[in-house]
């Protein structure tokens, strides 16, 4: 039997691993897994714990002068319960932007609202400490551009919602009926 997941469809996932931006690179994949089981007629299609795979689009460590690291990524697809990969929308849920389920906001860090995280910036405290200090005794402000602001870090568990990317066929096993 053959069951129909359509575009659109909402399915939660949470991050399965800490990622760090000092830790990877464009184009590396990164995982994520199902939290609830996507279910159509009575039969599930999407198993909880499956496979979601994003693919990393920016990584960026913390800089110098305080400047905060960067972490952005497309979703890519989902492990169906035939193991067939279904393709997620890059651009998910709630007006075509990633859900952060822990946030209850839409990420709008980027052009393409892709999943995104930043580390802590700096560039305030390092220039206020560098001005100061360059009043007193100058070439003592130039220490100061060596502070890095911190990696971004996207912490295993945190939760979004993101969405199928067009229509998709799973084969299932019709469950047999009574006797």
């Amino acid at each position: 039997m053959e069951l129909k997941i359509p575009a659109g469809t909402p399915i939660e996932v949470e991050v399965a691993y800490t990622v760090n931006s000092l830790d990877v690179k464009p184009g590396e994949r990164i995982s994520f897994r199902v939290l609830v089981p996507i279910v159509i007629d009575g039969v599930t299609v999407i198993e909880r714990d499956a496979l979601v795979t994003a693919r990393i689009t920016n990584a960026k460590r913390g800089g110098h002068w305080g400047k905060a690291g960067k972490l952005v990524w497309s979703m890519e697809d989902v492990v169906a319960a035939d193991n067939t990969r279904i393709p997620l929308a890059p651009e998910t849920a709630s007006g075509n932007k990633l859900w952060s389920l822990e946030t209850k906001s839409v990420n709008k860090d980027s052009a393409k609202a892709q999943g995104s995280v930043r580390g802590t910036s700096h560039v305030g405290e390092v220039a206020t400490m560098a001005a100061v200090s360059g009043v007193l005794f100058p070439p003592l402000a130039l220490l100061h551009g060596f502070k890095r602001g911190e990696n971004a870090i996207l912490r295993e568990g945190r939760r979004y919602v993101v969405e199928v990317g067009r229509d998709s066929s799973v084969k299932v096993v019709a469950a047999a009926s009574g006797p």
